[in-house]
């Protein structure tokens, strides 16, 4: 089994500088400096290299999940086969975090909670607005996604719990 090695930064050092990369989100036409680089090493050994455009965000995020490398930043995730090299980018409200599961991959926003399946497919987006300012998943149990939203006034008191349906997104018991 491989092992990948996935990196997260505002620059990069050699090897990754001489290496081709791939260019994700709004890639402007002169190549500017990318919001972030995202490297991928293979058995300790450099892979891929990945060169992020978009909105700056405090929240970027990348895992290997499946066969998929999937990448969350600014306003989309993309999923991007680790052998093939396919992309297939979503479009998300201010992303915040991946949460991946053995069967799904959840990535939240602001507002909600998305749900992805290995295809990968959008199955569901979660009714309603969650949180205002994030939206943080605790656990996936009984067939259910249990989290948190952020609300103002921020500390304690601006934590409401929620729970959803894991078929379908609804807001439940």
């Amino acid at each position: 089994m491989k092992k990948y090695t996935i990196s997260l930064g505002p620059t990069i050092d050699r090897p990754w500088t001489s290496m081709a990369p791939i260019y994700l989100g709004d890639v402007p036409k002169g190549l500017e400096t990318p919001t972030c680089y995202c490297t991928v090493e293979c058995d300790d050994k450099p892979y891929l290299l990945l060169n992020l455009y978009g909105p700056e965000s405090q929240f970027v995020d990348a895992c290997i999940w499946q066969k998929w490398l999937v990448l969350g930043f600014g306003t989309s995730v993309c999923f991007i086969d680790v052998e093939t090299r396919q992309q297939i980018s979503f479009f998300i409200r201010y992303f915040r975090s991946l949460y991946p599961t053995d069967e799904y991959m959840f990535v939240t926003s602001a507002w909600e909670v998305y749900c992805f399946d290995d295809e990968p497919q959008l199955c569901w987006v979660s009714e309603g607005e969650l949180g205002a300012d994030g939206v943080i998943i605790s656990s996936v149990q009984d067939n259910r996604v249990l989290g948190i939203g952020e609300w103002p006034p921020f500390g304690k008191e601006g934590y409401i719990p929620f729970a959803l349906s894991l078929h379908t997104g609804n807001v439940c018991q």
